[in-house]
């Protein structure tokens, strides 16, 4: 009952704030794609290959922060002897999880898009900007956006690498590049996020609502 009511009540809420947005502000997995169980197998498999212990509770936990801080924070806790003769960093731990990534692909899996959310800026689209503001790699986000055919309905994408963008999430940096990118005052932005660390993001940014989609009805799929 609690659950169904909190899923009622951020419906009813985004629908109220919705009018009032002159931007609108998404993160990219996990919020408008579906990538999070793909994502977890290949931490798991490059995980495996490094020795390094992150379980799926963990996994969904760091939700949000760049692939390298992961990284960096599994080797600082439990510092793993070398691997494959390379000394374990966090530059080439994650070079192991791309390979295993683009492996994934290559063997069909894709990642589909997340309607309830997407259906929010096709709406949109067209009236107000809109940007996508996601801390994965700049690459893999364009790709799975144009794929699923909904890149053209974002004025600009900012990932974490982006120069401009000095910290990760839960700090605000992402969302105020992105509410810049798009010319709106971001008490005027409405953000959606899937994760903790995105969502403390958006209040810390001064979003005039932080729309946790994982309480939207039908997340992540009808």
């Amino acid at each position: 009952m609690t659950e169904q009511y909190n899923i009622c009540n951020e419906l009813k809420r985004l629908e109220l704030e919705l009018p009032k947005a002159k931007g609108l502000v998404f993160d990219c997995d996990g919020t408008l794609l579906d990538t999070m169980p793909m994502y977890y197998e290949s931490w798991r498999l490059a995980c495996d290959e490094l020795k390094l212990i992150f379980p799926i509770e963990r996994f969904y936990a760091e939700a949000g922060a760049p692939v390298s801080d992961i990284f960096q924070r599994l080797i600082d806790e439990q510092k793993p002897k070398i691997s494959n003769n390379h000394k374990l960093t966090a530059s080439y731990c994650e070079s192991v999880k791309r390979r295993y990534h683009s492996q994934i692909e290559d063997g069909g899996m894709k990642a589909g898009m997340i309607d309830v959310v997407v259906d929010v800026a096709r709406r949109y689209h067209g009236k107000i900007k809109m940007a996508v503001a996601s801390s994965g790699w700049r690459d893999h986000v364009i790709k799975g956006l144009e794929r699923n055919g909904i890149l053209h309905l974002f004025d600009t994408i900012v990932t974490a690498d982006d120069d401009a963008v000095k910290r990760p999430k839960p700090f605000p940096d992402i969302f105020l590049v992105a509410a810049e990118r798009i010319g709106v005052d971001p008490k005027m932005c409405i953000g959606f996020e899937d994760a903790d660390f995105g969502i403390n993001g958006l209040k810390s940014a001064g979003f005039s609502y932080a729309c946790d989609v994982r309480k939207l009805q039908r997340y992540p799929h009808r």
